[in-house]
């Protein structure tokens, strides 16, 4: 599962880049760039689990990054990495930019790979968190003591199709889907795992 890690770092300062990867690249497939647009468009280009972002890079700063990272992946984890702590304090920029951990530079450069190795831990987490569609409707079915058949006659589908829903090979019309919430009484995004990121929801901060 480490080996399928993906971590991709963005310094102005290559001998960071080589250093974490010689110490990282046995466990992770580790890559990075100096420049912070070669960055964003290989992060745009492929996935990556974990980036470890320097805040001072070039014309782009650790704020203009993540802002247009965000733009298109809100799911990449971001370890912001600096040796500029009165500049970038630690609080101020967890509560200001949409990052998930801060790490300083320091002269000894272990602890930046326990802080990349606790951000890898926090990825593997959300990973085994993480429930599906298919898991998340026999999970129901068994809670209910609910078969295949019951269900798929209730739905109008054969039992088949309910067999295949679970093992992730098909998925549900809209119709069957309100019908399968309806039979265990919980609504379409439970159904689908859906959750409301409160923090970004326009709906949401629009109320006062």
């Amino acid at each position: 599962m480490k080996k399928d890690i993906k971590i991709f770092i963005i310094d102005d300062e290559i001998s960071i880049i080589e250093s974490i990867a010689y110490m990282l690249s046995n466990k992770y497939y580790v890559t990075g760039s100096t420049s912070s647009l070669e960055g964003i468009e290989k992060i745009k280009s492929e996935h990556f689990d974990l980036l470890v972002l320097d805040y001072f890079i070039d014309q782009l700063n650790g704020n203009d990054i993540v802002e247009e990272i965000r733009k298109f992946n809100p799911d990449i984890y971001i370890l912001l990495l600096t040796g500029y702590q009165e500049s970038v304090p630690a609080l101020q920029t967890l509560d200001e930019l949409d990052i998930q951990s801060y790490c300083e530079k320091s002269a000894d450069f272990k602890s930046v790979i326990v802080c990349i190795e606790s951000a890898v831990k926090s990825v593997l987490h959300k990973v085994k968190s993480e429930i599906s569609f298919s898991e998340r409707l026999k999970e129901l079915r068994d809670l209910y003591g609910t078969s295949q058949k019951e269900l798929g006659e209730y739905v109008g589908v054969g039992r088949t199709s309910i067999a295949n829903y679970e093992a992730g090979i098909s998925e549900p019309s809209i119709d069957s889907l309100k019908k399968i919430a309806q039979y265990f009484g919980v609504t379409i995004d439970y159904l689908l795992c859906y959750s409301i990121d409160k923090s970004k929801s326009k709906a949401l901060n629009g109320k006062k």
